[in-house]
Order: structure tokens, then sequence, then C-alpha cells
């Protein structure tokens, strides 16, 4: 356990895998599971809505997919990178809704998948905030 404690990627490289992990489940729900999970968790009213934006949803679930392998590999192959990742991960959604609201479009639909991201970018900013600690404690030893 003091090996952990002395090195301080381990936490963000583990919590990275995860949401890894966790992208590779919402990339498979996303596409092989696109109806099932546009009407359960998107709460799309599957005979009104135009097939077009389901499409849309299938699309995201490939960038999932692509940003999940990445974190994996990212979590085994350069550990060092993991916590910065992780905090690129919620400001990177920030950027994202800025511009789709400086387009003028906001979302009004009720969909349960919001309360995941709101999760995941906590544990993003907990797990960076926790890293930046452990550094700055590091360096004064």
């Amino acid at each position: 356990m003091k090996e952990k404690m002395k090195d301080i990627y381990w936490l963000p490289s583990l919590v990275l895998f995860l949401i890894g992990g966790y992208d590779v489940l919402r990339g498979f729900m996303h596409t092989f599971l696109l109806t099932w999970s546009a009407a359960n968790f998107a709460k799309f009213d599957m005979a009104t809505t135009p097939q077009d934006q389901v499409f849309m949803l299938g699309v995201f679930g490939i960038s999932n997919f692509l940003t999940g392998f990445i974190y994996l590999l990212i979590s085994r192959k350069a550990r060092e990178l993991s916590p910065y990742v992780l905090i690129i991960i919620p400001l990177t959604y920030i950027l994202g809704l800025v511009g789709i609201w400086s387009g003028n479009v906001h979302g009004q639909a009720a969909f349960d998948g919001k309360y995941f991201m709101l999760v995941y970018f906590a544990i993003c900013i907990v797990t960076f905030i926790v890293f930046q600690f452990q550094k700055k404690t590091q360096a004064k030893l």
C-alpha cells in the first residue's frame, strides 16, 4: 500500500480505466442497443422521433467506443497523462455546451443519462483534485 501512496498516478489511471470501460459500455448501448436506449434512457417516443435523431444518438455511440478505447490505452500505456485526461473530459463538455448554446440551441428533453454524466464529471474532477493534492504533498517531501 505504501508503494501506491508514492505512485500518485495509480488513482487517476485506475479511474480513467474504469471510465474507459464505462464509455465502451455507453458505446455498446448507443449502437447495439440503440432503440432500447433511445426509449428508456433518452426518453424518445419511438413512434414520433425522426429516424435521423435516433441515428445521431447511434453516431454518438461510435465516439463513446473511440474515447473508451483511448482511455483504456492511456490508463495502461501512458499513466502519467491520466489525471490530465480526466480534467479535459468535463472541460471539453463545457466547451461543447457553450458552442451549442452560442447557436441558440437549448435542450428541453428529460433524459436519465444526464444524471450518470453528472456523476461521471464529478468523479473526473474529484480525482483530478486528489491528484493535485497528492502531487503538492509529494513535492514537499
